[in-house]
């Protein structure tokens, strides 16, 4: 058993570890260095700062830990607690929560990062939707990237060197192509406003996917956004619960539990609301308690009117173990909307990459790379209205018999009339649709003269790319965990402690000075000494009053007869008290 804690000294506290940072647009990532006391939230404000970004509550910095499962850095957590076995030492910065309502991000620069994040979740299959609207996502991109269209600029199959969507295809390209003829004169801030007004008009935006199982075996993925959790069934969203049917988040080894109050009809017209736990198998136990976490805290960022004293809460708890407790920190979304009004600063300048940098922009006195007047200053005027922007013939999705719960509602798409983009391209494709149990969840679009595509063509199950590393995170140079750190500065001090000692060529006479105690064993021997000695003179002056009180006992006037000596001592003693007695 160890007596004495082993204390940290001020200089494994200052050594200095560093972690690479990748960023959303694919540029150059950057090495941070941190200490073992330096938070996630320093961490996180750094990267902000290097990007140039106040509305940061957003977004996040996320990695991989060793058994392959994803976190977020806890921002109230030291960064070195978190990245301790991690390899490779790896952050990600990411949009981690998305808003309900893109559009009221206050600065252009926030916007563009969160279109950078969908422009990702597009390509890797997180962004599901019907063939329609990734073909118009893709459209904007390349507005976005490279402008107007122009015949001596874009030679044919430019659209293939883009890889947008999951499985791209040579007839998606040509109708993209066709689509991107008709986005002339959009600047790159408004085709992007466009996309982001697109995507968060879609099932899947935002969505953070999680693969489960549900009671009766069947594979799934849960869904968790700003409107509540969803569940999804091969290619289309089957449920959905709303933060406000949630009263409770919990898990149980691999199992996630929420508790939903569901309506119910009782005698015809009335209607009771049923408290019902929902339950979800995950693959591991580290999975599970990651679902909980990524839930309750988008639960309370999209649901709380202010963070301050922000609830606790805990689960995971058995007969052998305490569980997980987690606060919510941070600002919620309703604060972070109101500071970003508060932001008066002029919009700060930034270079937008292209995913391809040999397709110049073509030279035009009408594109300019940022166009922020006319999508934040005029959002502010009284009287402004949004761009409309196209959304195909709606289809209210209906879940198969048997498998929805009763109260829990779908969200249909909304109905929007065609615009003059869709009737100018209505020439050349032709929408189809496929059912599926009732249900239309994906759009087939084949030009005239196409042959009729199999159905595996046309609907495709959701099947996001959700493995540990992501396919644009891959890491080109490798990096070293916090471990192999330690093990590179020990053996470094150790050379550095070599170098100094210099060879002595002395008489043998001379002796050699021995190397001076470190300030932790002299501190240690000192406190050691000090006790003892306390004890020891406790000890000697107890036997003193004991010997010199009138105690009649044989040990006593045996211990007075061998130690005479301490007569002269008790005479003096008691003399001298008595004289202070007096005084007194």
């Amino acid at each position: 058993m160890t007596l004495f804690r082993k204390s940290k000294s001020k200089g494994d506290l200052q050594q200095e570890f560093q972690t690479t940072v990748r960023f959303l647009d694919d540029s150059e990532p950057i090495q941070l260095s941190f200490t073992k006391e330096t938070t996630g939230q320093f961490v996180l404000d750094k990267v902000c700062e290097t990007l140039n970004l106040l509305e940061k509550d957003y977004f996040g910095l996320r990695y991989v830990d060793a058994e392959k499962q994803r976190h977020w850095l806890d921002p109230t957590k030291t960064v070195y607690r978190q990245l301790k076995g991690v390899s490779p030492c790896v952050l990600c910065f990411r949009v981690k929560f998305y808003p309900a309502e893109p559009m009221k991000l206050h600065e252009e620069i926030t916007r563009y990062y969160l279109f950078l994040q969908l422009r990702r979740d597009l390509h890797h299959g997180r962004l599901l939707c019907s063939p329609q609207d990734a073909n118009l996502l893709a459209a904007y991109i390349i507005q976005s990237e490279v402008g107007d269209y122009h015949p001596e600029d874009h030679p044919a199959g430019y659209v293939a060197e883009f890889k947008m969507l999951p499985n791209q295809t040579a007839l998606q390209e040509q109708q993209i192509h066709e689509l991107h003829k008709t986005l002339a004169g959009q600047v790159p801030a408004e085709a992007e406003a466009n996309f982001l007004k697109k995507a968060a008009s879609l099932d899947t935006y935002g969505v953070d996917p999680h693969k489960v199982k549900d009671q009766k075996g069947n594979q799934m993925y849960l869904g968790v956004t700003h409107q509540g959790i969803m569940t999804f069934h091969g290619s289309r969203r089957t449920q959905i619960y709303k933060w406000t049917q949630i009263k409770k988040l919990a898990f149980e080894g691999k199992t996630f539990i929420a508790h939903v109050n569901i309506n119910e009809d009782v005698e015809g017209s009335h209607s009771k609301k049923k408290h019902q736990p929902i339950g979800y198998k995950c693959i591991t136990v580290a999975a599970c308690k990651y679902l909980w976490k990524c839930a309750v805290e988008q639960q309370f960022f999209f649901t709380l009117q202010t963070s301050f004293n922000s609830p606790k809460v805990r689960s995971g708890g058995s007969l052998f173990s305490r569980g997980s407790k987690f606060r919510f920190s941070g600002r919620c979304q309703n604060e972070a909307y109101s500071a970003s009004e508060d932001i008066k600063r002029k919009e700060p300048d930034f270079q937008r990459t292209c995913s391809l940098p040999n397709f110049a922009r073509k030279s035009d006195s009408k594109i300019h790379m940022r166009n922020s007047a006319n999508i934040s200053e005029d959002k502010g005027k009284k009287g402004f209205k949004e761009n409309a922007v196209d959304v195909p013939d709606s289809v209210k999705p209906s879940a198969t018999p048997g498998t929805s719960l009763p109260g829990v509602t779908e969200t249909p798409v909304v109905e929007e009339e065609m615009t003059q983009l869709r009737t100018r391209v209505e020439e050349s494709i032709i929408p189809g649709a496929l059912k599926i149990n009732g249900a239309v969840p994906m759009i087939s679009v084949m030009p005239p003269d196409s042959p009729p595509a199999e159905e595996d063509d046309m609907v495709q199950p959701y099947n996001p790319n959700v493995t540990t590393y992501e396919d644009d995170d891959i890491v080109t140079v490798p990096q070293k965990s916090l471990e192999e750190q330690l093990k590179d500065l020990e053996i470094e001090a150790e050379e550095k402690q070599e170098n100094h000692v210099q060879p002595v060529a002395e008489p043998k006479s001379q002796a050699v000075k021995p190397l001076a105690p470190s300030k932790r064993g002299c501190s240690c021997c000192k406190v050691f000494a000090f006790t003892f000695f306390s004890l020891f003179l406790t000890f000697a002056l107890c036997a003193c009053v004991v010997m010199f009180s009138n105690v009649d006992h044989p040990i006593m006037n045996e211990a007075r007869a061998r130690l005479p000596f301490l007569e002269p001592t008790r005479d003096f003693i008691l003399h001298k008290f008595e004289d202070i007695k007096k005084k007194l």
